[in-house]
């Protein structure tokens, strides 16, 4: 593939880089904006899985110089890109939405997950209003880590595509399928139908976390990071746990409270499963 020169911050490429940094530009254009190495090899990655398409990468001049990693990335995307564009450093930072861009972005599709066969273990996390955008990335990451077979979201929820959110899932969103729900009705029919127990995190729970059982398919449900959870879903949880907080302690971080739920359900299935 030749690599194309870019010069102008009025090509259509860079005005079309630009608006994927708006919730109006990533929903017309079905883009995501990936900034910096290590995030845009995941990309490439989950190009290669199948998962997504690379629309366009940008480099900075003197990109491939920095060093083998450089030249590795740039050599994939020649593969994998639908296009390759070289920049001066000037433009390229009209291109990136970080202070100190790291010489490499790309617009890439959103991912798209194939469905996965039933395996009656399943591990799903809902995810309820929570707005702050370092919480959800954070949320995301943690998710794909513990092996969650899908984030469930409740209209409500930030763009986990927002350039924030993004960053903070460290390239985590290519990993783990997100699905939006417009009501926790239309989220609890499709539970349902999974036959799936709802595991709800709250303050008010009536035993605590470790003490659950997580056996079978679930779902854990965190909420809002004020309000908690939609009086309706936490209603629809028979299980609801909370976390020991020490005396005067309110509540915890949403993201925390959500890897210290995940990771009981992954150790609880690993006694488990070492007991058979």
């Amino acid at each position: 593939m030749r690599v194309r020169e870019l010069t102008s911050p009025q090509n259509p490429m860079v005005k079309l880089m630009r608006s994927l940094y708006t919730r109006k530009g990533r929903d017309r254009t079905g883009l995501v904006p990936v900034e910096g190495s290590r995030f845009v090899q995941e990309a490439l990655l989950a190009a290669r899985r199948g998962v997504t398409t690379i629309e366009a990468l940008f480099y900075e001049a003197g990109f491939d110089e920095k060093g083998p990693e450089q030249r590795a990335l740039l050599e994939a995307a020649e593969v994998l890109a639908r296009e390759v564009f070289r920049c001066s450093p000037s433009l390229f930072k009209t291109l990136s939405s970080t202070e100190t861009p790291q010489g490499v972005a790309a617009a890439v599709a959103r991912p798209v997950f194939p469905q996965r066969p039933s395996s009656g273990r399943e591990l799903y996390l809902v995810v309820d209003r929570v707005q702050d955008p370092g919480n959800m990335g954070t949320i995301i990451r943690t998710a794909a880590a513990a092996g969650v077979d899908g984030i469930l979201c409740l209209k409500g929820t930030v763009d986990p595509f927002n350039p924030k959110t993004l960053r903070a899932t460290m390239g985590a969103v290519f990993r783990v399928p997100i699905t939006f729900y417009d009501s926790s009705q239309d989220l609890l029919k499709e539970l349902s139908q999974w036959r799936c127990r709802l595991i709800a995190a709250d303050v008010e729970g009536d035993q605590y976390h470790f003490q659950a059982d997580y056996s079978g398919p679930i779902a854990v449900i965190i909420g809002n990071e004020g309000q908690g959870i939609e009086p309706g879903l936490l209603l629809a949880a028979p299980v609801r746990v909370r976390i020991p907080l020490a005396s005067g302690v309110e509540s915890l971080n949403a993201a925390v409270a959500c890897g210290i739920l995940l990771y009981e359900a992954v150790r609880y299935r690993h006694l488990a499963a070492d007991h058979h």
